[in-house]
């Protein structure tokens, strides 16, 4: 290639540019090296792997999809892992079966590593040529250091391997310098790889030893055994099976002149593309031909995409806008193209790692709601995701194809990509959603997806994002006392919510005080009545005053005297708490609800443990660092415990996850699952969990804790919004007058 050159640093500039070296597991020395196919692929010797991990050298045994460290010494200290992908084992030279200690040569013993991520912008393929006698080459040591260079000449080559002599003087072909490019700087190319050395044997050095030779396994040898095994190492094949290096470049050369025929055009875009890429262009108003450019969309990575996403900006007419849809379904048939150009990649990463780096469940749960019927990618198959690990999840799902409803006029189904995105932004919110948004629409228009397609899918993830917490039934429960009623008795009121919203009280006189069991049979009688009864575990909300914060309602029993299992609140609902009246204490409390509870789905809970020392520490958090945060947990020291769960609601945290119990023993640790559920993960799981931990506390006496939970859904009424919006549930109400709050 001519008009599009590599940067001119000397690292890139020739085969040293594309040279990735192989660390061993334990990342403490070189265990060889390698070079760059395209894509994500990268070609070394089946021996170095063996190396790295520390087996015999020549062992024929597949490792398996192991993972290694790589890097590219010349452009970045950067270490990135890699993945076994293809293994053609080491096997001897004139027989079938394995390599015996000792030989001189052998077979096969090639391996192809795929990254989890794309590599740094200024790596390239290099051109391959096949390798022929009386070539100059050079080779380099995996470290990459430019001194390590060991200059050689091809003395004999049968097509299968070249025996390479060097001179006595500079560097010799050495330990480390196996899986590397043999390099011709005359033909601009590599000719094979680095493969083993003819050592002389032991004792004096004899003037009749054979000295400073080497050998390599030819390209046309690595082609084929590539081949054999299904790793086709040309970068313009296609997925549906071998091609010829040429065909996928040769189609995309006829759109490429409908769209740029004229040089001036071609000229703008390609300087264009050429920046994008970190790539050098000329200034001497000279345009690339159609072929070089086809060549590049064919090899370099987001190169194709990119050029679409200026090109979009341009177009006027139906019919170059089929030529780009015909340019970017040749695109899907190389590895290099990928789904998003250079800048929406870089937009898009940054905005999922700050996203995950609050909520690291965020996209995970995302993708799953969004591609419910798939598998996901391995980097999304766990519950949580590492900022680290975003780029590639992006890498996996860029490869997956639309979803399969229908698109008006034929035109291209919207990418996978971009539906896990529009179920980000939903579960985003506020600016953050927008943004996202935003982006999505312009990749989408750029890709030519039609606007009803992408509507439709934005519609869906908000219908998710909008779901409720539990989908049983949802009660709601008022308790008070008045001055003179007995020891543990309360009066309650109790709603059922309808599925429409609305909410119905039931008949039971609130005057009368009731005993906890009294309570909890009304609340199973209420629940098993509702609409939604047997849709789920049903949703028991009960509203307290400030200092009865601390009553054991989900231990109150509800069953039957003819039952023969015992029925803790519990342990068959999801029993939270509720207390609005400390909220209203708070000039902004009902703004900072809304916001808060908005952002549940974002962040981590914020861990109040014996470092936050009073409720001013408390405070100055929640109003600085973790401002929108939704969750807090309660382990710090059980003497201002309460006085500190006061605060969080008064701040409007929804959330406030804390033991009752703590008081009467020794402080546990946050996530002990002897002492509490974990409150970290999806923050919709934490009622569930709470569930999961009380029966298996209220039956073994070896778990201490009493876990208590405040769950203020800002969607959900309080009491005296429903008896404002239910009038025929009467004229009064047993808390006006004489009640005294508990």
């Amino acid at each position: 290639m001519g008009w599009f050159k590599a940067p001119d640093d000397g690292a890139s500039g020739d085969a040293r540019g594309s040279l990735v070296r192989v660390l061993s597991a334990d990342r403490g020395r070189t265990a060889g090296a390698g070079v760059y196919l395209s894509g994500r692929k990268l070609l070394t010797c089946a021996h170095v792997i063996n190396a790295a991990l520390g087996t015999r050298m020549l062992s024929p045994r597949d490792p398996g999809a192991v993972t290694l460290d790589v890097s590219f010494p010349a452009l970045t200290a950067d270490s990135r892992q890699a993945r076994l992908v293809a293994w053609v084992p080491p096997r001897a030279a004139h027989h079938p079966g394995p390599v015996a200690d000792g030989s001189l040569e052998w077979g096969g013993d090639l391996a192809v590593l795929e990254l989890d991520e794309a590599p740094p912008p200024p790596v390239r393929p290099v051109r391959w040529l096949d390798m022929r006698a009386g070539q100059l080459v050079r080779a380099w040591y995996g470290g990459g250091q430019p001194f390590s260079y060991a200059d050689v000449q091809v003395g004999l080559c049968d097509g299968r391997i070249g025996y390479l002599d060097g001179p006595l003087s500079g560097a010799a072909v050495d330990e480390g310098y196996s899986g590397g490019p043999l390099w011709s700087p005359a033909d601009g190319a590599a000719v094979g790889l680095v493969m083993g050395r003819i050592t002389a044997p032991g004792g004096p050095l004899d003037a009749q030893h054979t000295l400073r030779r080497s050998w390599g396994l030819t390209w046309q040898s690595v082609r084929q055994e590539l081949a054999r095994v299904g790793a086709d190492p040309h970068p313009g094949a296609g997925p549906g099976g071998p091609a010829d290096d040429n065909s996928v470049r040769d189609m995309m050369m006829g759109p490429l002149h409908a769209l740029l025929g004229d040089p001036t055009v071609r000229t703008a875009h390609c300087t264009a593309l050429g920046a994008a890429l970190g790539l050098r262009t000329r200034a001497d108003g000279t345009a690339p031909s159609v072929e070089e450019l086809a060549q590049l969309l064919c090899t370099a990575e987001r190169a194709l995409p990119t050029l679409a996403e200026s090109l979009a900006a341009t177009l006027t007419d139906s019919r170059s806008r089929a030529q780009l849809d015909r340019l970017l379904t040749l695109g899907r048939l190389t590895e290099a193209s990928g789904l998003l150009s250079v800048a929406e990649h870089r937009t898009l990463v940054a905005k999922l790692h700050h996203l995950t780096g609050a909520d690291p469940g965020l996209l995970p749960r995302a993708a799953t709601a969004a591609l419910p019927y798939v598998d996901l990618p391995r980097p999304l198959a766990a519950a949580r995701l590492a900022p680290d690990d975003v780029a590639g999840a992006v890498r996996a799902l860029e490869g997956w194809p639309g979803d399969c409803s229908p698109v008006p006029d034929e035109t291209p189904r919207l990418p996978a990509l971009l539906r896990v995105v529009e179920y980000v932004a939903a579960e985003t919110g506020g600016i953050g959603c927008q943004a996202l948004q935003d982006w999505s629409a312009q990749v989408a228009a750029r890709l030519g997806v039609h606007a009803s397609a992408l509507g439709e899918r934005r519609a869906d993830a908000a219908r998710w994002s909008d779901r409720s917490t539990g989908t049983g039934a949802r009660v709601l429960v008022e308790l008070s006392r008045h001055p003179k009623d007995p020891a543990e008795h309360y009066r309650c009121s109790v709603w059922r919510m309808r599925a429409d919203g609305t909410a119905a009280r039931t008949g039971v006189e609130a005057e009368r005080p009731r005993t906890g069991r009294e309570i909890a049979r009304l609340v199973r009688e209420v629940a098993g009545g509702s609409e939604a009864a047997g849709q789920g575990v049903a949703m028991v909300a009960v509203s307290v005053a400030p200092d009865a914060l601390h009553l054991p309602v989900d231990e109150w029993d509800g069953a039957g005297p003819d039952e023969y299992v015992q029925a803790p609140l519990g342990e068959d609902f999801h029993l939270v708490l509720r207390c609005p009246q400390i909220r209203r204490r708070s000039r902004t409390g009902a703004g900072d609800l809304k916001r808060r509870w908005s952002a549940r789905h974002r962040g981590e809970p914020l861990v109040a443990d014996d470092r936050i020392r009073d409720e001013n520490e408390l405070v100055a958090l929640l109003k600085t660092t973790h401002r929108d945060t939704a969750r807090v947990l309660l382990v710090g020291p059980p003497a201002g415990r309460r006085q500190l769960v006061h605060f969080c609601l008064a701040m409007g945290v929804p959330i406030v996850l804390w033991d009752r119990a703590a008081g009467e023993r020794g402080e546990a640790a946050p996530g002990d699952p002897r002492h509490g559920p974990d409150p970290h993960g999806p923050v919709d799981e934490l009622p569930e969990k709470v569930r999961h931990f009380r029966v298996r506390a209220y039956m073994d006496p070896q778990v201490p804790a009493r876990p208590a939970l405040v769950w203020e859904d800002a969607g959900l009424p309080l009491p005296d919004e429903l008896r404002l919006a239910d009038p025929a549930a009467g004229t009064a109400h047993p808390s006006e007058g004489t009640d005294q709050a508990i």
